[in-house]
């Protein structure tokens, strides 16, 4: 099986080419914006680093946020665009579950992932042995400070392990862990669809949310 993988979510815009047992391409670049110019030809590198055609790709691995509202949108709607003309599945991983099984890659820990959302709230979710048990949410600092505290666990990972006075281990999301985590995965259980971090601040005229 070979596995395209994408993530747009953050400064980083990476992207990836696996198999089963390696990885055939890789490119990660800390941009910080523009990622919707720099998505395509990154990919498209990688291809043909690789000597891969879309017809060769069983799957797209995307990361669905947290993160940048218009970022995290560059990747899923390049999925997908992909995807419809080859008939490839996508799937789609939070960063959350991705970052915890970067610091648990045997996937027999209780981990609890961390990200600062901005406007001091923190997004946060719980896996244990790679089963997610706390979906992710997002809550003020103090708040998610005294839910995390409360539960036990092995690792902590994410930037928003700064507000718990500790040192985040993995710098950014790995597109090749994006990509691996994948195959156990469908997209039944496991959709290409946006989490969003907290609900959009656009509003249509007469202060309707979308």
């Amino acid at each position: 099986m070979i596995v395209l993988a994408l993530d747009t979510t953050g400064p980083w815009c990476s992207a990836a080419l696996v198999n089963e047992a390696r990885i055939l391409a890789h490119k990660s670049e800390k941009i910080g914006r523009g990622h919707a110019e720099r998505l395509a030809p990154m990919v498209g590198g990688i291809m043909e680093n690789a000597q891969i055609k879309a017809s060769d790709i069983n799957r797209i691995s995307v990361c669905t946020g947290p993160g940048s509202f218009t970022g995290l949108r560059v990747a899923l709607a390049f999925a997908k665009g992909f995807a419809l003309p080859h008939k490839i599945p996508v799937i789609g991983l939070s960063a959350l579950e991705v970052l915890a099984a970067q610091i648990d890659p045997s996937q027999d820990k209780r981990v609890v992932s961390i990200m600062d959302v901005r406007r001091k709230e923190l997004c946060w979710a719980a896996y244990t042995r790679g089963v997610e048990i706390h979906a992710p949410r997002t809550q003020s600092i103090d708040d998610a400070k005294t839910a995390i505290n409360a539960l036990s666990f092995d690792h902590m990972v994410g930037d928003g392990l700064a507000h718990f006075d500790l040192e985040n281990s993995v710098e950014h999301l790995s597109a090749p862990a994006l990509a691996w985590l994948s195959i156990e995965r469908t997209p039944q259980t496991h959709p290409a669809a946006p989490l969003y971090s907290r609900p959009p601040d656009a509003k249509l005229p007469g202060g309707i949310i979308p």
